[in-house]
């Protein structure tokens, strides 16, 4: 059960956390540029090289012997494609290492109240690249397992008692991902339910309200008629018979998809910083737990052992 003062400082670390964002708002939107449209672009590039390919390997296949070896086809395929793989990849893995720097950064901003030297903040987390591959690889089997509706309600419990791992992770001394598990899993113990509810907090303003305030206001900006005009498809085409999709039906769903993503990756810091204010609430308390309990269980040593020892000797 929390207490009132365990729920004051949730909502204190909540507040808090999405002050420092909007603070900070430009630095923290700069440095996840390239970590969220990189990957954009790199899809894009993707997508339209390939589009362009396969309106184009027809002709090619009948001018050139060596476009109609299927083979040959896909490995140009690939080399056309290689540009955006390379830009998406880049991209994919800074958004991933953005979620340890991230909590570096926002322990230096409440220190010093700025921003700055971010590449050593990221040099961090890429110092120990095979732990941090790590904890994503044990993140992602967790993810894979909470698929599966058996695994709902524990997947559940378990990522409120992980979820301070890349936080454990970033201010360890010694970066170790399994250790991040436990860390995190004993820091929850005590506050699971106030915990629980900062993420409640947390998921729904970055995950749902601001996502959803977004794509309102691109609704109102009339984007989906610019769109659908551009493309020349009037707005009741149906695009998919059997489900009775029109145009104007699927370009909503898409943009509310990609906007969403987009502005959920952009959040990323608010959430970050949120975590790493909840992670220096709690440690300073399990630090002195761990000492309790190390204290209690190391055996005083007699101060008159050495005495007693030379007298045997002698």
């Amino acid at each position: 059960m929390t207490n009132n003062s365990e729920i004051k400082n949730v909502i204190n670390v909540f507040t808090d956390g999405i002050k420092y964002y909007i603070k900070h708002f430009t630095s923290l939107f700069k440095y996840m540029s390239f970590p969220v449209f990189g990957q954009i672009l790199g899809i894009i590039i993707v997508f339209t090289f390939t589009f362009i390919y396969m309106l184009m390997l027809p002709a090619l296949s009948a001018k050139y012997l060596f476009f109609q070896n299927i083979l040959n086809s896909l490995a140009v395929c690939l080399l056309i494609i290689l540009p955006g793989l390379i830009i998406m990849l880049k991209a994919f893995w800074e958004y991933l290492i953005a979620y340890g720097a991230i909590n570096s950064i926002t322990a230096n901003m409440v220190k010093s109240g700025n921003i700055y030297d971010i590449s050593a903040h990221k040099k961090l987390i890429t110092n120990n690249t095979p732990q941090f591959i790590l904890l994503w690889l044990i993140i992602s089997i967790l993810i894979v397992l909470a698929i599966i509706p058996i695994f709902w309600i524990p997947a559940l419990v378990l990522f409120v008692y992980f979820s301070l791992v890349f936080q454990v992770f970033t201010f360890d001394e010694k970066p170790n991902a399994i250790n991040a598990f436990k860390t995190s899993f004993n820091m929850i113990k005590g506050h699971f339910a106030a915990t629980f509810v900062l993420i409640l907090l947390t998921a729904l303003v970055s995950y749902t309200i601001i996502p959803k305030l977004f794509c309102i206001l691109i609704s109102l900006a009339g984007l989906d008629k610019f769109f659908l005009g551009a493309l020349k498809l009037s707005e009741s085409t149906i695009l998919i018979p059997s489900a009775k999709l029109t145009a104007l039906e699927m370009y909503k769903l898409i943009e509310s998809s990609v906007v969403s993503s987009v502005i959920t990756m952009l959040l990323l810091p608010m959430r970050s910083i949120t975590w790493t204010l909840w992670y220096k609430k709690l440690i300073t308390g399990y630090k002195r737990e761990q000492r309790k309990i190390t204290k209690s269980g190391t055996k005083q040593l007699d101060p008159q052992i050495l005495d007693r020892a030379m007298e045997d000797y002698e």
